[in-house]
């Protein structure tokens, strides 16, 4: 069971995703729910897609993790 999401500021979000299927030039990746909600809907980003090319670059993972942090 999630918590709600945090009222504080955090310095970045670290989310996972794992493939829901592949099509043809892109994989669908599901966010993961884990301990902490990012939003009022438990998931921060929802759906991602990636191109299939970019991913044979790291090896095709059945999982992925993504760090959104702020740049400035």
């Amino acid at each position: 069971m999630t918590t709600k999401p945090k009222e504080r500021e955090v310095d970045k979000i670290v989310l996972e995703f794992k493939e829901l299927r592949e099509t043809k030039r892109t994989h669908l990746f599901e966010e993961e729910l884990g301990e902490q909600a990012w939003s009022d809907q438990d998931v921060a980003v929802g759906n991602l897609y990636i191109k299939t090319q970019a991913l044979e670059m790291i090896g095709t993972p059945k999982r992925v993790r993504v760090t959104i942090e702020p740049i400035e």
